[in-house]
């Protein structure tokens, strides 16, 4: 997936990265490409985080599905992990895409998934409202 035209990680996660107690955000692929990061995050950590995140979301699915008996193709819809110094939450974003934030404990999880899945829904909506091909008669 890449972003589209004249988009930037701005418009996509600053809405979560204001939100209190977010650190950063980071917008990958599902094998673990960066498309966008916070400006706090240095694109070398987001490269090792969007690498062992996407590994992280694979590893859930495959103790989720005989975990809770559910269906081989069951959506991950949001896997969180909870540690001394925060919380850190992916979710899919579209297709084989990845949403991550990481925050401390002051950070309201509640607001943080809706404003994830909001901004998944932003994502998606600019991808389908692609321009018309102009069509100049030249075969």
């Amino acid at each position: 997936m890449t972003m589209p035209d004249g988009a930037n990680e701005t418009w996509y996660l600053a809405p979560i990265t204001e939100i209190p107690g977010v650190r950063h955000a980071l917008l990958m692929t599902l094998d673990g490409m960066v498309q966008a990061r916070s400006e706090n995050l240095s694109a070398d950590d987001a490269d090792g985080v969007a690498a062992m995140t996407s590994a992280l979301h694979a590893a859930s699915r495959a103790a989720v599905i005989p975990a809770l008996g559910a269906a081989a193709d069951t959506p991950i819809e949001t896997v969180t992990v909870k540690v001394a110094e925060g919380t850190y939450m992916v979710m899919p974003a579209g297709a084989n895409t990845l949403i991550a934030a990481a925050g401390d404990d002051s950070m309201h999880m509640g607001v943080v998934v809706h404003m994830m899945a909001r901004q998944a829904k932003k994502l998606g909506e600019q991808h389908m409202s692609v321009s018309a091909r102009s069509h100049d008669g030249a075969s």
